[in-house]
């Protein structure tokens, strides 16, 4: 069991105890508050893909500045009670400018680097689509921005089921391709 510290963050690099958002296969996406901070900076990135994911205190600090912190949702990718990754969706009026208002976006994705190729990434993807099927039903597509020098992503996600909508939009570190895939809509 987690032993939380006096910060409200946990000792053993675990998310706080807090709602499930969706579960499959033993992984499952658990919200992520703001004390967790310390959690979430023990998923430790390469260099080169730290770049891309950005560093966790200025994801945490903008989601601690959010103009609209309803519209953003900090998630855990949680396997055997242990925090592997962490992603944010957006939606609404925290949409990027490139995003069509009837999308959810995917920002700051990142799983631990020694359990990367594990196959939670992919997992952390469908939960998420799982939970917009059941949860905003308007939502037609996942959309995200990767970075045109983040291969290595790119082809993690194409595997995932998102296609390139040739699209690329300029951010702060370079030119990044906008990738997207369809809620798709049905039982579950």
């Amino acid at each position: 069991m987690r032993s939380p510290s006096t910060s409200g963050a946990t000792t053993t690099g675990k998310v706080r105890a807090t709602s499930i958002v969706s579960r499959l296969d033993g992984i499952s996406l658990q919200r992520v508050a703001l004390c967790d901070r310390a959690a979430i900076k023990t998923l430790l990135l390469d260099p080169e893909q730290e770049q891309f994911a950005g560093d966790v205190d200025v994801v945490f600090d903008g989601l601690q500045n959010s103009r609209y912190p309803q519209f953003e949702h900090p998630l855990a990718i949680v396997a055997a009670d242990k925090t592997v990754g962490f992603f944010i969706l957006r939606e609404r009026l925290a949409l990027p400018l490139w995003a069509p208002n009837d999308a959810v976006t995917l920002h700051s994705f990142r799983v631990c680097r020694t359990l990367q190729g594990r196959g939670y990434g992919r997992a952390g993807v469908d939960l998420a689509i799982s939970w917009l099927r059941r949860k905003r039903p308007g939502v037609k597509r996942l959309m995200l921005a990767v970075n045109i020098r983040n291969a290595t992503a790119k082809s993690a996600y194409l595997n995932a089921g998102f296609s390139d909508t040739g699209q690329i939009f300029h951010g702060p570190i370079g030119d990044q391709t906008i990738l997207t895939v369809r809620i798709p809509r049905g039982c579950g």
